[in-house]
């Protein structure tokens, strides 16, 4: 699979099982740090529209490879952590990315000056108003991982909840009731 050829892929008519199959045929074509770049790449050359649809894009299928087989996502980790989650800024891609981010935090640990970044990127994605609610919900899971790890996540908590919790829709009150509670 060449990168045109992804690129094809993920821009291709969108379909009910685009992310199960795709991740298969990338899988299955040994594709995976391809895809892994083009959906971490801005793609300077191709035209607006095509490049969003692809960064949204690739970040599902990624997102998809992440939890079916995350050994094969495994290798990109320190990457990921240190760069590409903070250099993030495709708003549909940034929810795929906060998915994977706030599970990676309980099975990798990154350093602490990238556990830094990531927080810092969690936070402003956590509280933008321009966020989409489903960023809002997977940075604020991020930060609940770094709430223990990194002291100012611990400190803020509360505002940042607090923060997301104006005009917040039923999906993000329901998060918060059920986990996103100080435990006094």
């Amino acid at each position: 699979m060449t990168e045109a050829d992804l690129i094809r892929l993920l821009s291709e008519r969108f379909h009910g099982n685009f992310a199960d199959e795709t991740a298969r045929r990338v899988r299955d074509a040994g594709a995976v740090d391809l895809l892994y770049e083009v959906a971490t790449a801005p793609h300077p050359e191709l035209p607006g529209p095509v490049r969003q649809k692809v960064l949204f894009r690739g970040a599902y299928v990624l997102e998809q490879i992440y939890f079916d087989a995350p050994e094969a996502f495994m290798p990109r980790a320190e990457s990921f952590c240190r760069v590409d989650f903070a250099a993030c800024a495709n708003a549909s891609a940034q929810r795929h990315f906060g998915k994977i981010m706030a599970d990676l935090l309980g099975r990798y640990a990154p350093e602490s000056g990238d556990l830094e970044r990531i927080a810092e990127t969690a936070a402003g994605w956590a509280v933008s108003p321009e966020a989409k609610v489903a960023v809002k919900v997977w940075a604020v899971e991020v930060l609940k991982r770094c709430r223990e790890r990194v002291g100012w996540v611990a400190e803020s908590w509360d505002d940042i909840v607090e923060a997301v919790a104006l005009d917040a829709t039923p999906g993000i009150e329901s998060r918060m009731r059920k986990s996103w509670k100080t435990k006094r």
